[in-house]
């Protein structure tokens, strides 16, 4: 999992590491399968999840931003 040493410094381990770009690039094939704004609120709620799962702000904002441009092309 993660740990967090004294100088607050975060150890990922390899699967862990391997799991986040999983769950991520999950994100990315279901906000390009969205077809619908209310399938867009079901994916900005995998966002979500995702985000406090992992942990992951850079991932978490780029997944945000293709849902914000895939509303603005319906």
């Amino acid at each position: 999992m993660i740990s967090i040493e004294y100088n607050n410094i975060l150890k990922y381990k390899i699967d862990t590491m391997d799991n986040i770009i999983i769950a991520k690039n999950k994100g990315k094939k279901i906000i390009d399968s969205c077809e619908n704004d209310k399938q867009l609120d079901s994916a900005k709620k995998y966002v979500k999840l995702y985000g406090k799962a992992t942990k992951d702000l850079v991932g978490e904002s780029e997944l945000e931003i293709l849902i914000l441009s895939k509303r603005m092309s319906l």
